[in-house]
């Protein structure tokens, strides 16, 4: 049976990099995007049908059930869920909107629980399944102007968790990797915060979206690890 990924955030740096491991492997991969432009597409051709491109807003329940059931009308069952569309809205506390709040959450919190939700009765039917939550190193330790990102991708760690008990039954298995901050479009809108995290790595490095996606890529074809955080980072927590 060929090997489905749906990859929520795949024009980011890293979403794009798991796209390309998971082509690059074999698998077909459902590559999610809202805002990219088409030199996203361009860039991943020649890859035929093993590379579907599909765009959803994610912060709307029926954009993303609308996109469930055109996979499932394509392909019938969904192996891997990557769930790396993620936005920040850096701002200290005392600037942070109400709304730029409840965005962060609608994107990188709300919208993994209703993706799951939706595409749990085709990974039921697949053969084996997994899940890969996408948080980040701000969710472990916190990060100074980041207190709707943090909150979000910390909050993903407990969503995680309490999936992998849930869909064990089903032989689905959930995770987290958290990267550390990393040189992505994403990353370089804070400078300040890119800087300070060379300072504090061990290594003197920024994390790397290649050795994230790699990891991500070797979990997915895991069977017998889940409810687990690995951290792909130089920092300490």
């Amino acid at each position: 049976m060929n090997e489905i990924a749906l990859v929520t955030g795949a024009s980011g740096g890293l979403g794009r990099e798991i796209t390309l491991r998971l082509l690059h492997e074999g698998v077909t991969v459902v590559a999610h995007h809202y805002k990219s432009d088409m030199g996203f597409i361009n860039n991943i051709e020649g890859y035929g049908e093993k590379m579907l491109p599909m765009r959803a807003d994610l912060r709307s329940k029926a954009a993303v059930l609308s996109m469930v059931e055109a996979i499932g009308e394509k392909f019938g069952y969904l192996n891997y869920i990557v769930n790396a569309a993620a936005i920040s809205k850096d701002a200290l506390l005392v600037k942070c909107s109400e709304a730029d709040w409840d965005n962060v959450m609608a994107l990188n919190l709300t919208a993994p629980f209703l993706v799951v939700k939706a595409a749990l009765p085709l990974m039921i039917r697949a053969d084996k399944g997994h899940v890969i939550n996408i948080s980040s190193a701000a969710g472990m330790r916190g990060a100074r102007g980041q207190c709707a990102y943090s909150a979000s991708k910390a909050a993903l760690v407990g969503l995680t968790h309490t999936l992998a008990r849930e869909l064990a039954h089903y032989g689905i298995c959930v995770n987290t990797v958290t990267p550390g901050y990393m040189d992505t479009p994403m990353g370089r809108t804070n400078p300040e915060a890119l800087n300070r995290a060379i300072d504090e790595s061990m290594l003197g490095s920024l994390a790397s979206p290649a050795e994230a996606a790699g990891l991500v890529c070797f979990l997915l074809r895991t069977s017998r690890i889940t409810g687990q955080i690995f951290c792909a980072d130089s920092r300490p927590i």
